[in-house]
Parts: structure tokens; C-alpha cells; sequence
């Protein structure tokens, strides 16, 4: 087989979209669509036929994570070079960069497309198609070990760990780590769903801490609670929170 030829999954929920990709994907010599996948699960069968050289995964489909999929898949051998499409995650978007991996922002060109496969293509000849999966993973997965974060022009690892407390600001949140702080495009719900609920609770609407920085706990009024962490900052538990404290601490 040539070396540029291209075995090609295509992973979207939307019909249309994966219409357009096939479009496009014709009009490039060399290029073989070998199947479409309209959820995680489908991608989970397609991956493991280990017939295709590259995969465009829509970022969010139905089924699993899209994450834990790859992650078994790198489990179990070799994972096809990957190129993520995305419509909603800015964030996201840098991460992938930030990892050397490709994307795609929807709706994107059919000139974008080309050269998103003429980078893919230079990689593989360069041995260095997949990038670095397990370090992405490890970023983007559902329990990552650390978190991408923007540091003024740059975009720096912050372990987990290092987390004291999370304060909602609109759709980001303010993520506070030691005399620091870092303002991510995410949103409280969705760092409550990857962070660790044996590590992290959620004691108010808009505020998330990191359960082993509580240095003190007293009752407020009408069933709240005041938190004081080990940094000093002082917290309100509301109402609706207080029994899942009290889980941690009794």
C-alpha cells in the first residue's frame, strides 16, 4: 500500500457533518473513508478492527467518554493518528494543541480538511502520527492528573493535586492553587464531572474545594456551614450541601 495512502474512520453524530467529510474526503487522491460511526460505541467496534491508519472524532457523541474509548483502545495496541473536530470548546481546542495533536473547529473548509490530512500525512512520514496519546489522555480523560490552564500568553500543566478551591465567574471558572489563580473555559458542572467526587466536593453552587484543604468546619445559620480552608479562605456551604459534607466529615 503507498505510504500516503489513508484508511479513514469518521466519527460524527451528525449526519450532515459526516456527509461533508466524505465530500471532502473524495476530492483527496489517496484517501479511503473505511467507516462512519455515529456514537462511541460504533467507534469502539471500528477501533478495534485495527484496519484504519486515521480517525476524525467529533469531540462529544453519544456513548461512553470518547476518551475512555481511546484509552482502552491504546490498551489494547496501536491507535490510528488522530484528528479531533470540535464546535464548542475553546479550551479544548488548546489543549489539543498544546499536545501536537490535530483539530478541526466546526464548520471547517474543505481547504482545512485538506491540510488538517497533508499534516497528518507528514507526521506519519516522520514516524510521529499519534502524537503524544497517553500525555493527551492523561489532560482530557474523565479523571485527568492534571489540568491545562492559561498562564498569561502560555498554556501550563497544573497537577491536580495542587487544587485547593474552584469559584464559578459566568462559563469559566477561577481555579485557586497555592498564591495563584487561573481562569479556564469550562464551566463549574463540567470540572465537577472530571474531578475525583472522592477528592473534590461541591459545596455551593458556585464553589468546588478539594476535600483534604479543610482545616475547620462550623455550623451558620439555618443549616449552612462555614468552611475555613488550610490557605485561610473562608467558604459557605449552602443548604442543599451541608449532608454531602457531612458524609466527609462525620
Amino acid at each position: 500500500m503507498p505510504a500516503d495512502r489513508l484508511r479513514l474512520i469518521v466519527a460524527d453524530d451528525e449526519v450532515l457533518a459526516r456527509k461533508l467529510v466524505r465530500k471532502y474526503a473524495e476530492a483527496i487522491p489517496e484517501v479511503e473513508i473505511v467507516c462512519e460511526c455515529g456514537d462511541t460505541t460504533s467507534l469502539e467496534s471500528a477501533l478495534e478492527k485495527g484496519d484504519a491508519d486515521a480517525a476524525l472524532l467529533d469531540v462529544r457523541m453519544p456513548g461512553p467518554d470518547v476518551f475512555d474509548v481511546l484509552t482502552r483502545a491504546a490498551q489494547r495496541g496501536r491507535v490510528p493518528s488522530l484528528i479531533f473536530a470540535t464546535a464548542y470548546d475553546r479550551y479544548a481546542v488548546r489543549a489539543f494543541d498544546v499536545n501536537a495533536v490535530d483539530y478541526l473547529v466546526k464548520p471547517f473548509t474543505e481547504s482545512r480538511f485538506a491540510e488538517a490530512l497533508g499534516r497528518l500525512r507528514e507526521r506519519r512520514r516522520a514516524g510521529t502520527d499519534t502524537g503524544d496519546l497517553p500525555r493527551l489522555l492523561r489532560d482530557l480523560g474523565r479523571r485527568p492528573d492534571r489540568l491545562l490552564v492559561p498562564d498569561g500568553a502560555r498554556i501550563v500543566p497544573l497537577p491536580v493535586s495542587a487544587i485547593v478551591w474552584i469559584k464559578a465567574e459566568g462559563d469559566y471558572a477561577r481555579i485557586h492553587s497555592g498564591a495563584k489563580s487561573y481562569l479556564v473555559y469550562r464551566t463549574l458542572n463540567d470540572l465537577e464531572e472530571r474531578l475525583d467526587p472522592a477528592d473534590f466536593l461541591r459545596v455551593h453552587r458556585s464553589t468546588i474545594i478539594r476535600v483534604d484543604q479543610i482545616a475547620e468546619v462550623k455550623p451558620a445559620d439555618s443549616g449552612r456551614y462555614l468552611l475555613t480552608l488550610q490557605d485561610g479562605t473562608r467558604l459557605m456551604v449552602s443548604r442543599s450541601r451541608g449532608a454531602a459534607l457531612k458524609r466527609f466529615i462525620l
